[in-house]
């Protein structure tokens, strides 16, 4: 089992480090101090020495005093003498006068002498580094005054309080709040209390009834009524009952207001409708004359594009044309030449069957001369490129392949890493265009919108207000509600640092939180969000700081934001930072930031410079913005300008890759040549050489007379011929040059104008009606589609106007109809006038006519329905549904507490041999009261489907008739309203005892009556305790840390044998709480193993009191002192 004095009982919590009291009962003029130095300690003494002065003390400093019982250790009689003035005054006693016969109260402290007492104890959370002085100054002045204090520093009576620190005038109080920032002073003892609670981390003021119970509780009783009445807090069932009578009280005002809207919406809807037709066939009138406008263009459009396309086919024919004549010219100035060199050689005639077989030679060395030179020819054109040697002999070609091959090798690895650069390239590119699509949509979000917060975040706030059907201002982010003054804007950055994760904390009303929770558990947001329940209670008691250089002073909070207490009490408790650039006064205080965000939490540093930190566009603090919003598209221009500085970059790159892969090209088609004798046309020249000479030395001899003859006639008939040919491409051409001026004059005619995206959408959509869905592809074919579209729109066009015609006086027979309505409905609505009077019938008056149509159907019939039928519709099932939700919570909330009572229940060993251990259950109540009133609330709230899908009115009539009677019966009879409103009742609550080795039940207790003394103590601690743990917070993890760790407990051992003493105590020590137990001297032994110093209490002459404070080495060693000074003073 845990002892009380681990040393992490030591870190966690307030504790009391000492107490002091001054002019206190019978503690007179002097100040006296109890040194607890957060540990358990005992206060002893004998009967009568003011035990009980010091521990009433302490209950004054705790707990206000309508739940405040004095010298709880003595009996009732003795309890009415004591008070907070006898305390003051010092009553030690009375004196009996014999002249007046008469007995006479004595006390220590007189008006003349304007005396003044003080009460003061200091506590201390060692694992939170937080302190905490309590404070009560009361003196005299015509009447009692009061004032009571809560420092965060470290406050005693001599020093502050003692001798010349007070005087009557209050300036004390001006002096102590100067010297010692954020000390509190107050003459409310409810402010007060709020003030420490909090910082105490109180759940409620139950805590303070508790601590007081603390004190002089023996028997616990009936569990029944001390878990009502001290453990669960008292719902708020009156006020539930208030606001569900209010919306009650409106139900039956507007039922023939009700009736004349409908009555008025009746006629009024024929006319929207036909106006809505009439408006109609209007607009489709304005867009067939506006496709008048613009279908010649089009048509135009389109037949010029014909022309130039028959053009083109004309040109390319005179293209023909003029290259077959270009040839033809050529081919007659051959022929011409021809003719001439053969006349010239008419006389020659010399040729054999030898000539015949050298030409026949020369022939083939000649054509294998031709294609190898033609290769050496390619050759040469892809060396040169590449810079090698051209024409080579057989070496120098062998040595072009080997630097070919290097020059290959190395442009591979330039392709691979351009190729690499490039995919980077365009990688980054993909992340650029990303941000820009991202920029896009931040930039469209804050359009619609004021705040600085991201998108994404935006973007769930939505999905959860059209969850839950509200308006998204219902669930702010922090940092739409907060601003840097205007004033302050040096610090602006720093504090963006400071405040950044908390501003984007989403702020969830009380009333949402259990629907959002089932939403964001039940889906992937994507993202990661934080959101806080805010609970509606009074956030008054903290006051924010003054100091100029506060971080909270140079943050503006919305203007009327429902959600300003929390905020406020939100940046006390987490933000109160020194915004200085002082390095000294940084390094003194315990949080700091400067200008430049060097950020200080007591021992903690830190300083964020990544750009996403730094960069104003990602600040998101305000409900404006518009500068956010300049930054951002500056953002988008530069990441455009990114974007498109990298687009001109892989433009480059690709040329680059094309240029070398066209090398590489040549290079692989310069390699391809392998073999030297693919290109050596030398040695085919050498033998054509060698022929050429025995071909000349023939030639000499021979006659060749007869065969110019025959070739010079062949040549004469082959010029006639082509002659003849060239005449006709003449006139052809001719032809081709008159056919293609004509159309150039005819384009040139037509009148083209440009259309607009949206004319030419509807011009196609025009003709798609028509079934004109392919293009023309002659003039002749769209000549045929213009007809078609002339014609149909005239119809078109016609049939509209004859339409609207038709619908104007229809329209207008109807608006007279409402504004001089028919007797009978005038008589019934008599304010009809009222409604029409500035309304005329004619069709100009639509707008006012449809205005009032709306305003009827969208608000008035509403707001008339609603003071109607309130719990028939939206009120029905906002108040009777909530109020019915509502009050089966506070169940749950019971349920929820029950169990978190039980879970430090489940650690404590509450009898031993066998173990077992305690858990506290509830069941529901068997009281036919309440059974009743749980079956009119059900019959009262609606089943939403019947009433809403099925429109039942005898439902609607029959639920309304359940509504009131309920509501009368509430109202009527309160003292049955108290009762089965108060959901404490609804249960009866009960302690089960379970064995720890198997978790079985076996003893089940409604109350003590059955126990023994010791046992009933025991009983009692062990369900008191766990009441402490809830309403101190001890078992909470957000509240631990903070909790209050301090009871104290009068005559503790009374009643308790030895092993229920212990029980107590190590109980207590589980619990981790600092005890001040207050026992007689004979019970010492029992409390000596637990406890760290002792407190002993002595009274001389029965009206002086004193305390000594002794460690508890101390005290063994002057024990028999201490028992015979008490035997003595008894």
């Amino acid at each position: 089992m845990s002892t009380l004095f681990n040393s992490d009982a030591k870190e966690s919590g307030f504790r009391l480090q000492y107490f002091e009291i001054y002019n206190w009962g019978t503690f007179h003029n002097k100040i006296y101090r109890v040194n607890t130095n957060g540990q358990t300690s005992l206060l002893t003494g004998a009967n009568g020495s003011g035990k009980t002065t010091l521990v009433d003390a302490l209950l004054t400093l705790m707990v206000p005093s309508g739940k405040r019982f004095y010298n709880q250790s003595s009996g009732t009689d003795q309890r009415r003498d004591r008070g907070e003035e006898s305390y003051f005054w010092g009553y030690y006693g009375k004196t009996f006068s014999e002249e007046s016969q008469q007995s006479k109260t004595d006390q220590l402290r007189h008006k003349e002498n304007n005396p003044y007492s003080v009460l003061l104890a200091y506590f201390y959370n060692a694992a939170t580094m937080h302190q905490i002085t309590l404070a009560q100054v009361r003196w005299y002045a015509g009447e009692m005054k009061r004032q009571f204090i809560v420092s965060p520093h470290k406050l005693n009576i001599n020093d502050h309080f003692g001798n010349g620190k007070f005087d009557m005038k209050g300036d004390w109080k001006k002096k102590l709040r100067l010297e010692y920032p954020k000390t509190e002073i107050t003459d409310s003892f409810k402010e007060y209390a709020a003030l420490f609670s909090n910082i105490f981390g109180l759940r409620s003021e139950k805590a303070l009834s508790l601590f007081n119970q603390t004190v002089g509780i023996k028997v616990l009783g009936d569990l029944n009524s001390f878990i009502r009445g001290q453990m669960l807090d008292e719902p708020e069932s009156e006020s539930e009952f208030l606001k569900l009578r209010e919306n009650y009280d409106s139900l039956l005002t507007s039922h023939r207001a009700i009736q004349k809207d409908e009555t008025q919406l009746k006629m009024l809807e024929p006319i929207i409708e036909n106006r809505t037709i009439w408006q109609s066939v209007q607009t489709k009138n304005r867009e067939l004359h506006a496709l008048q406008d613009v279908l010649p263009t089009w048509f135009n459009k389109q037949e010029k594009e014909i022309l130039e396309q028959e053009l083109h086919l004309l040109q390319q024919e005179q293209e023909l044309t003029a290259t077959s004549l270009t040839g033809i010219n050529d081919q007659l100035k051959s022929l011409q030449l021809r003719k001439d060199e053969l006349i010239a050689q008419k006389a020659n005639n010399s040729v054999d069957e030898q000539l015949r077989s050298i030409e026949k030679s020369i022939h083939y060395e000649q054509k294998s001369l031709e294609t190898k030179r033609s290769k050496m020819d390619e050759y040469n054109k892809l060396a040169e490129r590449l810079n090698l040697i051209s024409n080579p002999d057989e070496h120098r070609f062998h040595d072009n392949i080997s630097k070919a091959e290097k020059q290959l090798g190395s442009l591979d690895k330039q392709i691979d890493s351009l190729q690499e650069e490039i995919f980077h390239h365009k990688s980054s590119l993909a992340a650029e265009q990303t941000e820009a699509r991202r920029l896009e949509e931040e930039i469209d979000s804050f359009l619609n919108r004021k705040n600085n917060i991201p998108y994404e975040l935006i973007r769930i706030r939505q999905q959860l207000a059209d969850m839950l059907e509200i308006s998204e201002d219902a669930l702010p982010f922090a940092g739409e509600l907060m601003r840097v003054k205007d004033e302050e804007i040096h610090w602006e950055n720093a504090i963006e640092k400071v405040l950044h994760n908390f501003a984007l904390r989403l702020l969830v009303p009380e009333e949402y939180i259990r629907d959002i929770n089932r939403y964001i558990n039940e889906n992937n947001l994507q993202t990661r969000l934080v959101y806080h329940k805010v609970e509606e209670q009074s956030y008054t008691m903290l006051r924010m700081p003054t100091e100029k250089d506060s971080l909270l002073q140079k943050i503006e909070i919305k203007p009327k934001t429902a959600f300003k207490d929390w905020l406020e009490q939100q940046l006390l408790d987490q933000f109160d930072y020194t915004c200085t650039d002082d390095m000294e006064v940084f390094n003194k205080s315990k949080k700091a930031v400067t200008a430049n965000g060097l950020i200080r939490q007591a021992t903690r540093h830190e300083k964020d410079d990544r750009p996403s930190r730094t960069q104003k566009n990602n600040y998101v603090l305000g409900w404006n913005n518009k500068n956010k919003l300049r930054l951002l598209k500056e953002e988008q221009d530069e990441c455009n300008a990114s974007i498109e500085t990298m687009q001109h970059s892989i433009s480059q790159l690709e040329t680059a890759r094309k240029g070398i892969l066209g090398n590489h090209t040549f290079l692989t088609a310069f390699l391809s040549l392998r073999n030297y004798s693919e290109i050596n046309w030398q040695s085919h020249a050498e033998v054509i050489e060698t022929f050429a000479r025995e071909k000349n030395a023939l030639l000499q001899t021979s006659d060749k007379y007869q065969v110019i003859c025959e070739q010079l006639d062949d040549t004469s008939n082959s010029i006639v011929a082509k002659e003849q040919e060239k005449e006709r491409i003449l006139q052809e051409k001719g032809r081709l040059d008159d056919k293609a001026a004509e159309k150039i004059r005819y384009i040139n005619q037509l009148r083209v104008n440009k259309l607009d995206d949206a004319s030419q959408q509807k011009v196609l959509e025009f003709l798609t009606e028509l079934a004109i869905t392919e293009t023309a592809q002659t003039a002749a074919q769209l000549a045929g589609h213009r007809k078609k579209a002339d014609e149909s729109l005239k119809t078109s066009m016609n049939e509209a106007l004859r339409i609207a015609t038709e619908k104007e006086s229809e329209i207008t027979r109807q608006l007279s109809a409402f504004v001089m309505p028919p007797k009978a409905i005038h008589d019934a609505y008599p304010d009809w006038l009222g409604d029409v009077n500035d309304l005329q019938p004619h069709v100009k008056y639509l707008d006012e006519f449809t205005a009032l149509y709306e305003r009827i159907k969208f608000q008035r019939l509403i707001e008339h329905k609603e003071r109607f039928r309130k719990y028939m519709d939206t009120s029905m099932l906002n108040a009777i549904t909530n109020y019915r939700a509502w009050i089966y919570g506070q169940e749950d909330l019971i349920r929820e507490v029950i169990e978190d009572l039980n879970e430090p229940l489940r650690n404590i060993t509450f009898n031993k041999n066998p173990d077992t251990y305690l858990q506290l259950e509830c069941r529901h109540v068997r009281d036919v009261e309440i059974r009743n009133f749980k079956e009119k609330l059900s019959g009262a709230v609606p089943d939403s489907y019947k009433y809403h899908m099925e429109k039942d009115e005898e439902y609607g009539d029959q639920l309304f008739n359940n509504i009131k009677a309920l509501i009368d019966e509430l109202q009527q009879n309160e003292a049955w309203r108290r009762k089965v409103t108060d959901v404490r009742n609804w249960l009866d609550f009960g302690a089960k005892e379970f064995y720890i080795s198997d978790n079985r039940g076996f003893k089940y207790y409604e109350d003590t009556a059955s126990l023994s003394g010791g046992e009933k103590a025991q009983f009692t601690y062990t369900i008191l305790g766990a009441a402490i743990a809830y309403q101190f917070g001890i078992n909470e993890t957000n509240r631990q840390h903070r909790s209050l760790r301090f009871i104290t407990v009068d005559e503790a051992f009374s009643k308790l044998d030895p092993e229920k003493s212990h029980y107590l105590m190590e109980y207590c020590g589980q619990l981790n709480l600092q005890l001040l137990v207050v026992t007689p001297l004979d019970k010492l032994n029992i409390a000596e193993p637990y406890i760290h110093a002792c407190h002993f209490v002595a009274n001389k002459n029965k009206r002086d009191s004193v305390v000594y404070n002794f460690t508890m080495e101390e005290y063994q060693e002057r024990k028999k002192e201490f028992e015979s000074m008490a035997a003595t003073m008894s």
